[in-house]
Formats: structure tokens, sequence, C-alpha cells
């Protein structure tokens, strides 16, 4: 498996754009889709025009629905959605604990942003955007 920054990654990005409305005082799963080759997930930005807004607690985390396994894989710890700026990017860090068999993606699998409100959205975002990195293997 090749190293990412290693001549022969084809680097490939994966965007989601947030469009329904964030649920109060529950989980909202926006699914991105994926690749039709096998990547390795490299890295993943959080970004949005207007933030979102809430009293409470408002986290997102990136996940990979692993088909194979009918399971999700957590890929980050907890983003703090109501301390991002707006228009500008966010790097979320992969959790260091991944396997290289978590962190591959498969056709198949897919990429989602899991966001948690612990009560009541008071500003919907819009443009809420992630970005992930991919790495085609082949």
């Amino acid at each position: 498996m090749p190293i990412p920054g290693r001549f022969g990654v084809l680097p490939n990005l994966v965007t989601g754009r947030c469009t329904t409305t964030i649920a109060n005082s529950t989980t909202t799963t926006y699914n991105f889709g994926g690749h039709p080759a096998t990547c390795i997930i490299n890295r993943a930005m959080v970004s949005a025009g207007t933030l979102p807004a809430s009293a409470s607690a408002l986290t997102g985390v990136l996940q990979k629905y692993d088909a194979t396994a009918n399971s999700a894989v957590a890929l980050t710890a907890a983003v703090d959605l109501l301390t991002l700026t707006a228009h500008e990017g966010t790097a979320v860090s992969l959790l260091t604990t991944l396997t290289d068999a978590q962190k591959t993606l498969r056709p198949g699998d897919t990429l989602r942003f899991v966001i948690t409100a612990a009560g009541t959205v008071t500003t919907q975002p819009v443009d809420l955007m992630v970005n992930t990195e991919v790495l085609v293997q082949n």
C-alpha cells in the first residue's frame, strides 16, 4: 500500500454537501457516496458559508460505511461545529488509531457525516461541506 506523499498515488476529492435540516436533539446523517476505485482515506476538511448555531453541543463525525461489514467506522473525533469560522475550511484529522483496513475505501463503501445536536438548532447551516481527500490505489 503506497504511503501518502509518494509518487504513484493519485489524489481525488470526495465532496459532500449537507443539504437537509439538522434535526433537533438527535443525529442527522448525510451520505456522500464513495469512489469506484479502491482508495486510501487521507484527510478531510469541513467548511460552511453560514454556520449552524445552537445553545447546546453540535458536533459532526466523518464516518466510512463499510459495505462488506454493514457497519460504520468513525474516521475522526467529533468536530465542534459551533467553533468553525464562516467561509474558512477547518482541517479534520483522522483518528490515529485507524488501521489500514479502516482507512481503505472500497467500491461499495461510502463516506458520511453524522451530526449530533444535543438540543435545538437555532440557525441551520448554509453550504456545510465536507471534503475528503482519497488516494486512488487501483
